[in-house]
C-alpha cells in the first residue's frame, strides 16, 4: 500500500497546470475523461505520445472527449498515435468513430479486443479506423508494447481470455473478452482493464454471472506468477472495471494490486437496474469494509460523478470530481487532481482532498543513463539491390541503419518500434557494389548505442536472350532464336505435329550465361507467345542438369493473343550447366485432331548472384 503524503488542498487547479507544464518532458499524464456512464481514458507519455482508450457512448466523442482534448491543447491536427477498444460494448467505443471524424487521426495502431461482436457502434468504429493512417483495428497481442518515452511502457497483459505469461481463461462475455493494459513508468504502475470480470465472492456479497478472469490477470503479473511484473507493494492507481459493477473488482484484484487510489467512470445514462457503482464494490472492497476476505488497505476512491438513475444497491461513498487528471515522474510521487465538471451529484473535489500527492510504492532510482550493448551485427539476404540488416540490443530500443558507398553513408533506414532483435530491409542498391553501415539504437530513456562500420557487396543482375533453337515436337514455320531477343511481335513460329487426336508443338530455347551454377541465387524465365487456335494448354519447362530431365515451371491457358509469363525457379542453381548452359522449353497442346502454331516473340532468362559481407 502506498502511503499518502499530506494533502495539497491549497493548489488552485491553475497552479497545478503551470507545474505539469514545467517538466512536460518528464511527465507521464493518465486523464480520466467524463463521460458519463462509459469509459475514456486518455494516456500521454513523457516524449509526447498519445493513446486514446475508448471514448465513451455514441454522442460522448462529440460533446465530452473531443472538447476535453482540445482544452488540454490536444487538437485535431496533433492527431493521436494508438487507440485502444477494450471491448465492444457502445457505451466504450460509441465515441471513437466521432473522435477521428472530428479530425484526429491515428498514426501507428488501432487496437481491439478480437471478439466477434456486433453493432452499430463496431460498424461505425471500423469504418472511422480504416480511414487514419494506422488502418482498421486489429486485435491487440498479449505482450505487445507501447513505448512512451523516458523509460514509460504500456504493456498488454490480458486480452480475450488469454493472459501474459501463457495462462488462459475461458471466457463468453463481451466484457470478460476486455484487453487489460498495464503502464509503468519508474515506480509508477496503473492497472486498467476497461470491463473485464472478476466472478461472484459471498465474502463481499458482490454476485454476477460473469467469469472471474480478474484473480488470473493479477496473479499472473504479481511476484511468484507466470509474468511477474509488479513488486509485493503493488500498484499506484487501480481502473476499477466495468463501473464498479458487482462483476469486477473481486478481492483478489483489490488485495494484489493494493492502490492508493481506485478511479471508476460512472454516470447518468445508465439504465435504471445497474445502480452503478455498488456499495458491494465501493465500500465492501475498494473502503475495505469486508475485512474477512479484504485484507488491503481502503483506497481512495474517485468517480467521475454519481451514478443515475441510483437505488437502494447504489453507493454514494466514493468522491464525484469531474475529470480527473493523475501525473508522475516515476521517480518518487503521483500528483492527483480533477477539474469539477460533474453533471450529476455534488462536486466533491474539495472533500477529496484534490489536488493531492502520493508516493510511489516502489522508487524508481536514479534515471537510466546507459545506452543499449549492441552485438551480432550483420547483413543478410543480400541481392542485387537489397540486402537485410539485423542486430541485437540487451534492451528494447529503437532500430536505426546509415548506409552508403563510403563511409559517410548517406541513407538511412530505421523503425521507431523498441525491440532487442533488430531487423531493417535496405532496398533500391546498386548491383556489384560495396556498401558501408553502421546501426544505431536508443532505448526509450533516449540513451544512444553507435555499432562500428560494416561492410557487404550486392550481387549482380543480368539478362540473356536465346543464342539457339531445338525443336522437339512439330516443325518449323518461320522465323529464328534471333525472333525471340525483343518482345516486339516478330515471331519464331512452330508447326504442331499432324497426327493424333492431341496435337503439340514443343520446342526449346537455349541460353548461355557466364555466371557459374554455384553462385546464382535466383534464376528467373519470361517468355511471350500465342497460338493460332484459342485455349491451348502452354507448360513452361526447364532443363535439370543434376537429374538430366525437364522441370515444369508453369502450366497455363494460351489462346491466339500475346500472354506474356514470368516465373522464378526455385534451387535455381541446377538449372545452369557446368558450362553455363540455361534451356527453357515450351510446350503446347490441344485436342479435336486439329493442327495449330506456336508463335514464340520473347524469350528471356535473368540471373541473380547473392552478394556477401565483407
Amino acid at each position: 500500500m502506498h502511503p499518502i503524503c499530506t494533502a495539497v488542498a491549497s493548489l488552485a487547479f491553475s497552479a497545478l497546470t503551470f507545474v505539469a507544464s514545467a517538466f512536460a518532458q518528464t511527465q507521464l499524464e493518465i486523464h480520466y475523461i467524463n463521460v458519463g456512464w462509459g469509459g475514456s481514458v486518455l494516456v500521454k507519455g513523457p516524449d509526447g505520445t498519445t493513446v486514446l482508450m475508448e471514448a465513451g457512448d455514441t454522442g460522448k466523442g462529440t460533446s465530452a472527449v473531443v472538447p476535453y482534448l482540445q482544452s488540454i491543447g490536444l487538437t485535431p491536427a496533433m492527431g493521436l498515435d494508438y487507440t485502444i477498444a477494450g471491448h465492444q460494448h457502445c457505451d466504450h467505443i460509441g465515441g471513437l468513430d466521432e473522435v477521428i471524424n472530428a479530425g484526429y487521426n491515428v498514426r501507428f495502431a488501432n487496437y481491439y479486443n478480437g471478439s466477434t461482436h456486433t453493432s452499430t457502434c463496431v460498424t461505425g468504429w471500423n469504418t472511422a479506423a480504416a480511414t487514419t493512417t494506422a488502418g482498421a483495428p486489429i486485435a491487440m497481442p498479449v505482450g505487445q508494447q507501447i513505448f512512451l518515452g523516458n523509460g514509460a511502457i504500456l504493456t498488454c497483459i490480458a486480452r480475450n481470455g488469454s493472459i501474459i505469461g501463457g495462462g488462459t481463461v475461458s471466457v463468453s462475455d463481451e466484457n470478460d473478452r476486455s484487453i487489460a493494459v498495464l503502464i509503468q513508468y519508474g515506480g509508477f504502475d496503473y492497472l486498467w482493464a476497461s470491463d473485464l470480470g472478476g466472478g461472484s465472492d459471498t465474502c463481499t456479497g458482490r454476485s454476477t454471472s460473469q467469469t472471474n478472469v480478474e484473480s488470473a490477470v493479477i496473479q499472473a503479473i504479481s511476484p511468484g506468477g507466470a509474468a511477474p511484473m509488479i513488486s509485493a507493494g503493488g500498484i499506484d492507481v487501480l481502473h476499477v472495471n466495468h463501473h464498479g459493477s458487482e462483476s469486477s473488482t473481486n478481492p483478489d484484484w483489490f488485495n494484489l494490486s493494493q492502490p492508493a487510489v481506485a478511479v471508476m467512470g460512472v454516470g447518468a445514462g445508465q439504465t435504471s437496474t445497474f445502480q452503478l457503482p455498488r456499495i458491494d464494490v465501493v465500500e465492501h472492497v475498494l473502503l475495505a469494509q469486508s475485512t474477512a476476505c479484504v485484507t488491503a488497505p481502503g483506497t481512495l476512491a474517485l468517480q467521475s460523478e454519481e451514478g443515475s438513475p441510483s437505488g437502494s444497491l447504489t453507493s454514494f461513498a466514493g468522491y464525484c470530481v469531474g475529470d480527473i487528471k493523475i501525473s508522475t515522474d516515476g521517480v518518487n510521487s503521483f500528483l492527483v487532481d480533477a477539474d469539477g465538471h460533474v453533471t450529476e451529484g455534488a462536486v466533491e473535489v474539495v472533500a477529496a482532498g484534490l489536488p493531492r500527492l502520493f508516493s510511489l510504492d516502489d522508487v524508481s532510482g536514479p534515471p537510466d543513463t546507459t545506452p543499449p550493448v549492441i552485438s551480432n551485427v550483420t547483413a543478410t539476404n543480400i541481392g542485387s539491390t537489397s540486402a537485410t540488416i539485423t542486430w541485437t540490443t540487451d534492451e528494447a530500443s529503437d532500430s536505426v541503419v546509415e548506409y552508403g558507398l563510403t563511409t559517410s553513408y548517406g541513407s538511412t533506414a530505421s523503425n521507431a518500434t523498441r525491440v532487442t532483435s533488430h531487423s531493417i530491409a535496405l532496398m533500391g542498391l546498386t548491383s556489384n557494389a560495396v556498401y558501408n553501415y553502421r546501426v544505431k539504437s536508443a532505448d526509450a530513456a533516449g540513451n544512444t548505442a553507435t555499432s562500428a562500420n560494416f561492410s557487404f557487396q550486392t550481387g549482380s543482375t543480368s539478362f540473356y536472350t536465346p543464342v539457339s533453337t531445338t525443336i522437339l515436337q512439330g516443325s518449323l514455320s518461320s522465323g529464328t532464336f534471333s525472333n525471340l531477343a525483343t518482345n516486339n511481335a516478330s515471331y519464331y513460329v512452330v508447326n504442331s505435329t499432324t497426327s493424333g487426336t492431341t496435337r503439340f508443338t514443343d520446342w526449346y530455347a537455349t541460353f548461355t550465361v557466364s555466371q557459374a551454377s554455384a553462385s546464382v541465387s535466383a534464376l528467373t524465365v519470361t517468355y511471350d507467345g500465342k497460338f493460332s487456335r484459342s485455349s491451348r494448354t502452354q507448360t513452361l519447362h526447364l532443363f535439370d542438369w543434376t537429374t538430366s530431365a525437364w522441370v515444369q515451371i508453369n502450366s497455363r491457358t494460351v489462346g491466339t493473343s500475346d500472354v506474356t509469363t514470368t516465373q522464378a525457379a526455385t534451387l535455381p542453381s541446377r538449372f545452369v550447366s557446368a558450362t553455363g548452359t540455361v534451356r527453357l522449353r515450351v510446350l503446347g497442346q490441344g485436342g479435336s485432331s486439329q493442327s495449330f502454331t506456336c508463335s514464340g516473340d520473347w524469350a528471356r532468362v535473368q540471373i541473380d548472384t547473392a552478394g556477401g559481407n565483407l
